[in-house]
């Protein structure tokens, strides 16, 4: 059985995403940051024409593209027409169109994504200005890529219950094309000093409020030495006889980066419902005893009666998930 027009459009849409990433990951492709903007424009493109769509209940005039023609008299008709292409054949909403039809419905776009989305089309449209990437263009299209593809699994998740996550893997970190250290901006030319800062402007002007999106995501690698055979597997427990690791603060506040205050800025952002009350804190106590979700940290890490205060991980989302509405 032939699957519905919506499926179609997003399973074109993946192809398109698929391309766009595969390109990326090879380090020697002299196009790839235009290259991966163009493919991954047309991949949101089509899967933001699926979600129209399937809220249209797959009828395709929700695509078309309509307008008057000149009556007799010169003025434009009443009646609208469908618009056709060179070749004849329908033409069919733009990228910014099917925004704008999502903008009052549930499905409107995060703020991060529409700025990541922007991004993207910036370094399309301004594409013939350089010919090839900066180091400094490349590490902004890097991080807007990463951000441009998780995004990307996110929404088809929400959306059409797809799961992408396993088969896009992006993207392979500068650490392995250049020196790891911060690159200092070498510009070679006043377009790209503009794009540059266009770029970097979108960025900072989306505030982090829209829970997993991103307008871009910064990815650091760090190598270590590994004995790969004598390497050993490691889970939480608090088995006594277990082998005891240590953790440095730096890690402790890596793994648990959230204090009471970020975990509720976040968790407003993620649900329509979240207040903070006593079905929240109901919902919050029970966490506090498992290093799963929680660390205390002391003033006097000696001493479990000094001050404290409590960082959280990530993995309390997951609890809150099953008690509030997400956005």
């Amino acid at each position: 059985m032939r699957p519905p027009l919506h499926l179609r459009f997003v399973d074109k849409a993946q192809a398109a995403i698929t391309a766009a990433v595969e390109v990326y990951n090879k380090p020697a492709f002299a196009y790839r940051e235009e290259t991966f903007a163009i493919l991954a424009l047309n991949a949101w493109e089509l899967l933001l024409k699926g979600k129209v769509l399937k809220d249209a209940g797959n009828a395709v005039k929700a695509l078309r593209v309509y307008g008057s023609r000149p009556t007799k008299s010169g003025a434009p008709s009443k009646k609208l027409y469908l618009k056709t292409n060179r070749a004849g054949l329908p033409m069919s909403i733009s990228l910014g169109a099917c925004i704008t039809k999502l903008e009052g419905t549930a499905a409107k776009l995060p703020a991060p994504v529409r700025a990541n989305l922007d991004a993207l089309q910036s370094i399309r449209d301004n594409s013939v200005h350089f010919v090839t990437a900066n180091a400094t263009l490349a590490r902004q299209t890097q991080e807007l890529a990463a951000a441009s593809v998780s995004n990307f699994v996110l929404l088809s998740k929400a959306w059409f219950a797809r799961d992408f996550s396993r088969m896009l893997n992006l993207v392979l970190p500068l650490s392995f094309m250049a020196p790891p250290q911060e690159i200092n901006a070498v510009v070679v030319s006043a377009d790209e000093t503009r794009l540059i800062e266009h770029l970097k402007n979108l960025a900072q002007e989306v505030a982090d409020g829209d829970g997993d999106y991103a307008v871009a995501l910064r990815m650091q690698v760090k190598l270590e030495k590994s004995v790969l055979a004598n390497a050993s597997k490691v889970m939480l427990t608090k088995d006594d006889d277990a082998v005891k690791v240590t953790l440095s603060e730096q890690d402790i506040r890596e793994r648990y980066p959230w204090d009471y205050s970020d975990l509720c800025r976040r968790l407003g952002a993620r649900y329509t419902d979240f207040k903070q009350n006593q079905d929240f804190h109901g919902v919050r106590l029970p966490l506090m005893t498992d290093d799963k979700y929680t660390k205390a940290r002391y003033l006097d890490p000696g001493n479990p009666k000094s001050s404290k205060k409590d960082f959280y991980n990530a993995n309390v989302l997951q609890v809150f998930d099953q008690h509030y509405t997400r956005k």
